[in-house]
C-alpha cells in the first residue's frame, strides 16, 4: 500500500525537473488524502490508547510543500516547456481536494474502526488487576493513627517524653514491631540531642510508612534510612551489636569485646550467603520477602537459647567457623593464602579448587587482593563445604569447577579434575576407577540437555 501510494505521488512530479528534491516529493506524498488515511490506520493500531486528535490529517505538511515549491523555481528551459505545464497541473489544489472528498467517507469509517478497537483495548487493561507492588500491598486493615497513640502513651510515660535505646524495647512492643529493629529505628527518629522525642517518631513513623506498605520494605527503609532499595553489609552493624548486647544468650560474648567484630561478620556473611541470590552483596526488597530473616528476627527475643537459631545468629556455629579460621591462620592476619587453604581438612582440596577459591571468580568479592581469603569469604567456604545440598552450595562449586566461566562444565573441565584427584589418590594407595564409568554415573544422574556437557541448573537439579 505504502508502495502504491509513493508511486502515485511521483507520478504527478515531472521527472524531467532536476529542481524538485528528495525532500519537497516526500512532503507532496505525505500531503496525499491517501497517505495521511493509511497512516492514521496504523497510528491506531500501533497506539491504540493515542486520542484521535494526536493523530489528525497533517495539514500542515501540504502548506510545506507548497512553500517548498515557491521557493525552489525550475530552470527557465523547463518552465516553458508543455510538458512540464501540463506536470505541475497533475498536482495542484484542485486535484488533491477532489481526491479527500473521494474519501472522505473512508476515513470515516476507517476512524470509527480504530475508535473502536481503541476503547476495546482500554476495557481490556481495566479488566487486569494489578498484580505487582514493589513496596508491598496496603493492608487496610491497619490502624496508623491507633500505633501512633499507643507510641504516645510510651512517650508520656517518661519524664521529659525523651527516649533513649534502652526505652525503645517498650515502644516496639507498643507499636507491635520485632524488638530488634530497635537499633536502627533509633537511629532513624534520634535527634540532634542523642534521644528520640514523641513529634521525632511521628514524623519518622508517617514517612516509613506512607511509601511502604508491607514488613520488607519497612525494613529496608529503616535500616537504610530511606536512601536505598536495597541492603548492604554494612548495614547489618547495629543491630546485629544491639543483639550482642542484650540477648541473654550472648552473655559470654558480650564480656569479650574484641570477639564482637568476628560475630557481626559472620552473622553479616550467613545472611548474605543465605539471602541474597544474585551475588553482588545486595539484599533487594523481593529477595527479604522470600527469606526467613524477619521471621528470625521477629522470634529472637522470645528465644533464650540463641544456639537455638540455627540460620544465622548461632553463637555454637560462629565458635566452630572461626576456630576452624583461626587453626588455617597461622600468622593471625585474618587472612589465609593458598597454603594455608590447602591443609583444610587434612589437604583434601584439589590444588585447582584451591587457585580458583584464592582468584576470586567465585564469590567476587570487593576486598584483599587476588592470592588471599578474607573472613567472609571463609565463611562462604565453610558453609559451602559442610552443606553441599543447597542451591547456593552447589551454585558456590559449580563456579569453582567452570574454569572457562562459559557456565557449563565440559568433559574437558571434569577430565581436569579427575586427572589431579586420581594423582592424589595414586600418591595415597587408593585405587581409582576409569574416567568412563565416573562419566557413565554423572550422565546418568544429571541427564543434560546437551550430550558431553552439564550447566548450573541440570547440576543443581
Amino acid at each position: 500500500m505504502r508502495e502504491f501510494l509513493f508511486m502515485q505521488a511521483t507520478r504527478a512530479i515531472p521527472v524531467a525537473d532536476p529542481g524538485l528534491k528528495s525532500k519537497e516529493l516526500f512532503l507532496y506524498w505525505l500531503s496525499l488524502s491517501e497517505t495521511q488515511y493509511f497512516l492514521r490506520n496504523e497510528l491506531g493500531k500501533m497506539c491504540p490508547n493515542v486520542p484521535r486528535t494526536a493523530i489528525e490529517p497533517l495539514h500542515d505538511s501540504e502548506n510545506s510543500f507548497r512553500a517548498l515549491t515557491r521557493a525552489v523555481s525550475p530552470p527557465p528551459s523547463l518552465s516553458k516547456s508543455p510538458r512540464s505545464s501540463k506536470g505541475l497541473t497533475g498536482i495542484s489544489p484542485k486535484r488533491r481536494n477532489s481526491s479527500r472528498l473521494n474519501h472522505s467517507t473512508s476515513d470515516k469509517s476507517g476512524g470509527d474502526q480504530a475508535s473502536l478497537e481503541r476503547s476495546r483495548a482500554a476495557d481490556t487493561l481495566q479488566d487486569v488487576p494489578r498484580f505487582y507492588y514493589p513496596n508491598g500491598k496496603k493492608d487496610a486493615s491497619e490502624n496508623h493513627q491507633h500505633t501512633l497513640r499507643a507510641a504516645a502513651s510510651v512517650f508520656q510515660a517518661k519524664p521529659g517524653g525523651q527516649l533513649n535505646l534502652e526505652d525503645f524495647p517498650a515502644l516496639m512492643k507498643a507499636c507491635k514491631l520485632p524488638v530488634y529493629w530497635k537499633s536502627p529505628l533509633f537511629n532513624l527518629c534520634r535527634g540532634m540531642n542523642g534521644t528520640v522525642d514523641l513529634t521525632g517518631f511521628k514524623k519518622t513513623w508517617n514517612r516509613v510508612v506512607q511509601g511502604c506498605h508491607d514488613a520488607a520494605s519497612r525494613f529496608v527503609y529503616i535500616m537504610t534510612k530511606g536512601k536505598r532499595r536495597y541492603l548492604v553489609e554494612e548495614d547489618f552493624a547495629d543491630l546485629i551489636q544491639d543483639v550482642i548486647s542484650t540477648h541473654s544468650g550472648l552473655a559470654c560474648l558480650t564480656a569479650a569485646p574484641e570477639f564482637h567484630s568476628r560475630y557481626i561478620e559472620t552473622v553479616t556473611a550467613r545472611i548474605f550467603y543465605t539471602v541474597s541470590k544474585s551475588w553482588n552483596f545486595k539484599i533487594s526488597i523481593s529477595e527479604l520477602r522470600k527469606s526467613n530473616l524477619l521471621e528470625v528476627l521477629s522470634e529472637l527475643d522470645k528465644e533464650e537459647d540463641i544456639n537455638q537459631e540455627l540460620d544465622y545468629f548461632s553463637y555454637e556455629h560462629f565458635y566452630v567457623i572461626y576456630c576452624k579460621f583461626w587453626d588455617l591462620d597461622t600468622d593471625h592476619d585474618c587472612i589465609i593464602d593458598a597454603s594455608d587453604l590447602a591443609r583444610h581438612s587434612d589437604n583434601a582440596l584439589l590444588p585447582t579448587i584451591v587457585k580458583q577459591l584464592m582468584s576470586g571468580v567465585v564469590t567476587r568479592r570487593q576486598g584483599p587482593a587476588n592470592g588471599v581469603m578474607s573472613y567472609k569469604d571463609f565463611v562462604w567456604f565453610l558453609l559451602s563445604e559442610e552443606d553441599k545440598t543447597t542451591s547456593r552450595s552447589v551454585e558456590y562449586w559449580f563456579r569453582c569447577m567452570d574454569i572457562d566461566g562459559d557456565g557449563i562444565l565440559s568433559l574437558y573441565e571434569l577430565k581436569y579434575f579427575y586427572d589431579e584427584m586420581v594423582n592424589k589418590m595414586d600418591a595415597l594407595g587408593i585405587e581409582s576407577l576409569p574416567i568412563e564409568d565416573y562419566m557413565c554415573q554423572l550422565l546418568d544422574m544429571v541427564h543434560p540437555k546437551e550430550e558431553g556437557t552439564g550447566s548450573q541448573n541440570s547440576v543443581g537439579s
